[in-house]
């Protein structure tokens, strides 16, 4: 990875927020956390960040969660059928475009009987740029491994890196996705696992439409392409926008 990207991707203090919280520093209307302690509150809570939950053959609840104090978001989605499961919460973004770094950061802990593949873990979309579909970036899991598709903007490779290091079931994880925002060779991603860095490449991260931007950060099992059932929990949830 060049200066240039590292500079572009640096990673900021990751918060352990008590609840969800708005600071005056995040006026953009953009940045939050939320670490589930109070419940899931989900559409008009003046204290949640959460629009909708998609729950497609799936479910999210807030529940106490394995080897930690409190309560984390669980999310359980049934076996790929007709369509791919779904059960994941959505927060609504002001336009995040070009030039700007949105990261989203959070604690996942996979139980044992759930692959550790074929798992889509966070989209980055955008629902207002004039194209159906909400076009945008995913990080999903393969092989236990973090990858990036783009095949919702166009671009049929995923980022991928084969020789990092990889998740285990039972065992809490903490992991950054970093992206700068374009639609050109301007645009960056950074992902890192339990701080260390496992994934960075250089390249589009939004679709080349009238407005290129995101606008929706979706997190949970935001598909489930087994033929098992699938169930995650994640906690502390933070995304940021510069």
């Amino acid at each position: 990875m060049t200066r240039a990207v590292t500079l572009l991707l640096a990673t900021g203090a990751i918060v352990a927020a008590a609840a969800v919280t708005r600071s005056n520093a995040q006026a953009d209307g953009a940045s939050f956390s939320d670490s589930f302690d109070r419940g899931l509150c989900v559409g008009r809570c003046a204290t949640s960040p959460w629009a909708i939950a998609q729950q497609i053959r799936g479910s999210v609840r807030a529940a106490p969660a394995p080897a930690r104090a409190g309560l984390a978001l669980f999310a359980h989605a049934e076996p790929k059928a007709d369509g791919v499961a779904k059960a994941d919460v959505v927060a609504r973004l002001r336009p995040v475009g070009p030039g700007r770094r949105i990261s989203v950061a959070f604690d996942l802990r996979i139980p044992a009987g759930t692959p550790l593949d074929s798992l889509q873990l966070v989209d980055l979309e955008c629902a207002t740029c004039g194209e159906g579909g909400n076009p945008g970036i995913r990080l999903y899991l393969r092989r236990g491994r973090l990858r990036v598709d783009r095949s919702k903007i166009g671009i049929a490779h995923a980022w991928t890196r084969d020789d990092a290091p990889t998740l285990a079931n039972d065992r809490w994880h903490h992991i950054e996705w970093q992206v700068g925002v374009a639609a050109d060779d301007r645009g960056a991603t950074c992902v890192s696992l339990d701080g260390r860095e496992v994934l960075a490449a250089r390249g589009a991260t939004a679709a080349a439409l009238p407005r290129v931007a995101i606008d929706r950060v979706q997190i949970g099992i935001t598909a489930n392409s087994n033929a098992v059932p699938a169930t995650a929990w994640f906690d502390n949830v933070r995304v940021d926008v510069r």
